[in-house]
């Protein structure tokens, strides 16, 4: 009963932050023809379970975050660039779930964040591009953003609930 609760309340909550920094968008069930094509590109293995899309590097053509599960438990997080780069964001244990936020709406959602009474952490964007939060346990997500400086995407933020 606790697990059911747990990812009814994540999932509640992660609409709610969403609303609050008006990023909701509808689900989506069959992913872009694109998408589908840089997974083959870049020979992603997994089923693919969530994405979203945004601009993951400056003066670089939409890319996407996505959620890839693996065949035993759990999966991964990782970032399809438009060429059909492949880079590594985390792992997750449970059912993902996955946002990109642009600068401006993860402000937002860290002021959403820290107004909370049951939510602790904070998201501080430190570059214009698209900031990828995701879950990555029951009650803990992760934000990462890329770093042109650092040629990696960086860690930005994190919240329990």
């Amino acid at each position: 009963m606790f697990a059911v609760r747990g990812k009814v309340t994540r999932l509640l909550l992660f609409l709610a932050l969403s609303a609050a920094t008006g990023t909701v968008s509808a689900v989506q069930r069959v992913p872009p023809p694109d998408l589908s094509t840089l997974m083959t590109k870049a020979r992603v293995e997994g089923t693919l379970v969530r994405w979203c899309r945004g601009q993951m590097r400056s003066g670089r053509p939409d890319g996407y975050a996505v959620a890839i599960a693996s065949s035993t438990a759990g999966g991964r997080y990782v970032v399809l660039g438009d060429d059909a780069t492949l880079v590594e964001l985390g792992p997750y244990a449970e059912a993902p779930e996955l946002a990109c936020y642009t600068a401006a709406d993860a402000r937002k959602l860290n002021e959403s964040i820290r107004r909370s009474a049951t939510i602790s952490g904070s998201v501080t964007p430190a570059f214009a591009t698209t900031v990828v939060c995701a879950f990555v346990e029951d009650t803990s997500a992760v934000c990462w953003q890329y770093s042109a400086k650092a040629r990696a995407f960086v860690k930005v933020g994190e919240w329990q609930t």
